[in-house]
């Protein structure tokens, strides 16, 4: 174990599982219901793993593509992969055959990695991205090329099971593979976007991006190393999940998983309070199901910090949380997938002044609020926010194109629409795709929603834009109301607004709804709603 953790040092996705093996063997590292694993049995699970997967051809620069639910063994594969010098891809199992198909087409996998539950449309995706079955793991063969980038492959990837592929070795016979030492420029993993305006792209980000977030997050989330239990309770999949499975393990922490489908905000509860956790991270979505539920079913939760993101959160879902979770301090986190999920995070000191604001730039960003000439605008003014640092991917995978238009000007474009404060304190406005121009005049969804969320009736809220002969387009509120209340009329919602908001920017049209259609990650996909109106 000396001489293989003194080898491994360097090797950073590997480097904290070989430590707290070493230091800390029986500390669990991964719960998710009935299954424990250690760090000791995850080390030797990441090796048994690697081992299997180099077994079916997986060198160094190749991909390995995972298409699983939130499951212990889940977090095992990475590992695996990166052990060997391969590149992650996690692939939202939420998608059609015909949307997974593309993902793989585009990344070209040597192995598909993939659950009970989704191998039947993993394997029809497969067919229908390479037009042939998936091969068994002896007809694989390695396509990576002598610089380490993985050639076109001539056969179809291989497809193993996630439980197999994850399982120990209890006889010891599998070979063990030496750590592949990857450079800080090195690509580590995919990460595909949620396609809302077109088709999936894929993120490569480096060793060097998760290097910097997990830097980052370990220590704006404060975490103890080695007494932390911290709940994962979004799919792991998506990068925010990612991050906190990555920065749990480096931190010696111990990654309670709950499942990915069929949120339950009582039995979140349960768990919570049944493993001790400390911390967490969860979309808006989910936290308005967990204010909801504590405050009608309160539970004994030990929570020291907990983390928002991935989508807006309104101004009185934040204040029902910290009214919730007063003994916690908090962090919004405003990043995305192409920056590894940072950028801009706002503490719990200045979330008591600041409330609405996603904060400031993160340790080592830098950020330019800019109009579509890349010009800085003035404080209190609305831009694009634009991104250089450490955490920022090196490009789309196989998208000149897409690379090009996000890196147009020397800076990453968001697509995020923001204003900055005298103090430098960012608030999103909205999503450029989102905003509406109604008469010449620029109306900002966020901006609605975050009034409409106050109103009493109301449970959820999204604003879309609908085309409008007269004013080009004007916007609709569609509503899902709370479950004891009748659903408020158009002149109740108007009449809430009026005084708020200009009266140009006030709903046309109310849409009730019992639930918003959302993506994997618990975003609403406004491009659905906005097909509807």
């Amino acid at each position: 174990m000396d001489l293989e953790f003194q080898l491994s040092r360097t090797h950073l996705p590997v480097a904290g599982i070989y430590r707290h093996a070493h230091e800390m063997p029986d500390r669990p590292a991964l719960v998710a219901g009935d299954t424990v694993i250690s760090y000791g049995e995850l080390l030797h699970r990441v090796r048994a793993a690697a081992a299997r997967l180099a077994a079916a051809g997986v060198g160094r620069g190749d991909r390995v593509a995972l298409v699983a639910g939130n499951a212990a063994e889940f977090a095992v594969v990475p590992y695996a992969a990166n052990l060997l010098g391969a590149i992650i891809v996690p692939v939202n199992f939420r998608l059609a055959a015909g949307e997974i198909a593309y993902i793989l087409s585009n990344c070209e996998p040597a192995v598909v990695v993939t659950d009970a539950e989704r191998a039947e449309v993993t394997r029809t995706a497969l067919a229908d991205a390479s037009g042939a079955e998936p091969a068994g793991a002896s007809g694989a063969g390695s396509g990576s090329t002598e610089d380490g980038a993985s050639a076109t492959r001539d056969s179809a990837p291989v497809l193993l099971d996630l439980l197999e592929v994850a399982a120990p070795d209890p006889d010891g016979t599998l070979p063990a593979p030496d750590p592949v030492i990857c450079a800080l420029e090195d690509d580590q993993a995919i990460m595909y976007t949620s396609g809302t305006t077109g088709r999936p792209k894929g993120a490569v980000l480096s060793y060097s991006n998760f290097l910097a977030t997990t830097m980052r997050s370990s220590a704006s989330w404060q975490y103890v190393p080695g007494e932390d239990a911290v709940l994962v309770a979004s799919p792991m999949f998506h990068i925010a999940a990612f991050n906190v499975m990555t920065t749990n393990i480096a931190n010696g922490a111990t990654s309670v998983i709950t499942p990915s489908t069929g949120f339950d905000a009582g039995h979140l509860l349960d768990v919570m309070a049944e493993h001790g956790v400390t911390r967490t991270f969860m979309v808006p979505a989910q936290w308005q199901l967990i204010v909801d539920e504590q405050r009608r079913s309160p539970r004994a939760v030990d929570l020291r910090f907990y983390s928002w993101g991935a989508a807006p959160a309104t101004e009185a879902l934040l204040t029902a949380m910290g009214e919730t979770f007063p003994q916690a301090s908090s962090q919004a986190a405003f990043g995305q997938t192409e920056t590894t999920a940072s950028g801009v995070s706002l503490s719990h000191e200045d979330s008591l002044r600041k409330l609405g604001s996603v904060g400031l730039p993160d340790r080592n960003y830098a950020i330019r609020v800019v109009d579509a000439q890349m010009n800085d605008v003035a404080p209190g003014e609305v831009g694009e926010i634009v991104y250089r640092g450490p955490g920022v991917m090196s490009r789309f995978w196989n998208n000149e194109a897409a690379t090009a238009e996000a890196f147009a000007g020397g800076w990453f474009h968001s697509g995020d629409l923001v204003r900055q404060d005298e103090e430098g304190f960012l608030y999103v406005v909205d999503r450029v795709k989102d905003m509406i121009i109604s008469g010449g005049e620029n109306i900002y969804c966020a901006e609605l929603e975050n009034v409409i969320a106050w109103h009493p009736k109301v449970a959820e809220v999204a604003v879309v834009g609908r085309a409008d002969e007269k004013w080009g387009e004007v916007p609709v509120a569609m509503i899902v109301p709370k479950s004891d209340d009748e659903a408020p009329t158009l002149e109740e919602i108007r009449d809430f607004c009026d005084g708020k908001l200009a009266r140009y920017k006030l709903p046309k049209d109310v849409v009730v709804k019992d639930a918003f259609p959302r993506s994997g990650t618990g975003k609403i996909q406004k491009t659905v709603l906005r097909d509807e109106v």
